[in-house]
């Protein structure tokens, strides 16, 4: 039989290699290249007011804990199975200085120390010698932060430029967000199953917006997104800038900064052309390999709803969509193929993206430049070294220069010039 070498043959899926992930960027747990570079940083777990008397659990970086909050108001993060027997201490009883197990009423301060084990006789060394695993917490701008890493390699809690030089009738409030990309509106909310980075990925991809949000279903945000842009990637001193640029139907030219910044945070300012408020920062955590939490920061004017800034930024818009009225994850998979968001998109990729398979062409070259970066610093830690930022003796400082910008030309002058611009701070 001849050998049939008609290019209409070619490209076949038989035989084609099995695609796998880059273990470094999505494995968040204790040990590996990724997991020990997120531990290096402060991560937000929880709101302020998540961490009460009744224990929470909490599943961060691949690990579960308990969160608490004592009756003098120290909040608490635990390995929750307790030193003596083992028995859960999400069943624990919170008390003024910790919480105690209720199987034998060990009790625990929140920094772990053993206060008391009423079994055991006054001559046990049991409160001298036990200590529950512990992580230590600080509370800022409404959120818990814990830091998983080396106890001896930890920094000082960073300063975020976003939350510098506020006004008196200004504040920072916090959104804990576990069912996005487009919640927590009930309406939309879509589960957060699948890895962390499709997420993140998607910060510093602006040319989804174009495409996703405006051209498969029509208008999700605003009609000058629809425009495609020039884009230009750039470095920045802790991740990559976006800097996207667009001529709106007026001739103005509308210029729109987006950043990632190591490990997981990233910032993105207003969907519309003219908001030029200070932009939002988020996080987006791992709780495990295939599923992960958002939490987002925003500086609003004092007593302002927080859900208004959400919705300004796509995150609650109750009109997407034919069938807004009934929860998003109850959908068909019909009615997700004729509605499709963030969601479909990043959970299409599977629980976990197998980076082998793709074809990154110049539109990602920011994604790219971010997971190079990624890469680095994981190697930069596993070598025993410090990331980017991490320095015991002083904060660090998250300078966030995303913004959106107008210009205008003049005459023939094809040269924009700035004319309403805002940096944040």
């Amino acid at each position: 039989m001849t050998s049939q070498t008609n290019e209409t043959l070619l490209g076949s899926a038989y035989g084609r290699t099995p695609g796998k992930p880059d273990e470094t960027l999505v494995h968040c747990g204790p040990g590996t290249p990724g997991g020990e570079l997120l531990r290096r940083y402060w991560q937000p777990i929880a709101l302020t007011s998540e961490a009460t008397s009744t224990p929470r659990l909490i599943k961060i970086l691949g690990e579960e804990l308990v969160l608490f909050r004592d009756g003098a108001g120290q909040a608490g993060l635990l390995y929750p199975r307790c030193s003596h027997r083992g028995t859960s201490l999400l069943y624990g009883k919170v008390e003024e200085d910790g919480i105690r197990c209720c199987y034998h009423g060990w009790k625990f301060a929140p920094d772990g120390r053993c206060m008391d084990a009423p079994c055991e006789p006054e001559t046990s060394s049991v409160r001298r010698d036990v200590r529950q695993p512990w992580y230590p917490v600080e509370e800022h701008f409404g959120l818990v932060f814990a830091y998983m890493g080396p106890p001896d390699r930890k920094p000082p809690f960073p300063r975020l430029s976003v939350a510098e030089n506020m006004s008196s009738d200004e504040e920072m409030v916090a959104v804990h967000s576990t069912s996005a990309p487009n919640g927590p509106d009930p309406k939309l909310a879509a589960r957060q199953d699948y890895n962390w980075t499709h997420a993140l990925d998607n910060f510093i991809d602006p040319f989804h917006v174009v495409v996703l949000h405006c051209r498969i279903n029509g208008i999700q945000f605003v009609e000058g997104l629809g425009i495609m842009p020039q884009v230009r990637f750039e470095y920045s001193e802790n991740g990559v800038r976006a800097i996207a640029t667009r001529r709106l139907p007026d001739q103005r030219i509308h210029q729109r900064i987006s950043e990632v910044m190591l490990p997981n945070m990233h910032c993105t300012p207003g969907i519309t052309d003219d908001d030029f408020g200070v932009p939002p920062v988020g996080w987006v955590v791992p709780s495990d390999d295939t599923s992960y939490s958002s939490f987002i920061l925003k500086r609003i004017k004092r007593g302002g709803e927080p859900a208004a800034f959400l919705k300004k930024i796509g995150m609650m818009t109750e009109d997407w969509g034919p069938k807004h009225g009934r929860p998003f994850f109850e959908w068909t998979l019909e009615e997700h193929q004729h509605w499709q968001t963030d969601y479909e998109a990043q959970k299409g990729q599977g629980d976990i993206t197998l980076h082998s398979e793709e074809h990154l062409a110049s539109s990602d070259v920011g994604i790219s430049m971010m997971r190079r970066i990624f890469r680095k610093q994981a190697s930069v830690v596993q070598a025993g070294g410090d990331p980017i930022g991490v320095d015991c003796s002083q904060p660090y400082f998250i300078d966030v220069v995303a913004c959106n910008s107008i210009y205008t030309e003049e005459g023939d002058d094809v040269t924009p010039r700035r004319v309403a611009s805002r940096r944040i701070v």
